[in-house]
């Protein structure tokens, strides 16, 4: 029996991923919103890049909404 994974739950499951870490340390330290503010947030991440980098066989990056300057 195949385990079905909806867009959704993969959507999610990728966010999560992603800031997991955040939510952590934010525990764990008992941070406040100006901790968040201050943090060093890194764009883009991994799953991103990785995207980013299959695109760029197809289409020019810089041309992307998510890389333009």
């Amino acid at each position: 029996m195949g385990l079905k994974v909806t867009g959704n739950f993969c959507a999610a499951a990728r966010v999560t991923a992603e800031v997991i870490h955040e939510a952590a340390m934010a525990l764990r330290f008992h941070a406040k919103l100006q901790d968040f503010i201050e943090l060093l947030h890194v764009y883009p991440t991994m799953a991103e890049a990785l995207k980013i980098a299959a695109i760029s066989r197809f289409k020019d990056p810089a041309k992307l909404s998510c890389c333009a300057e």
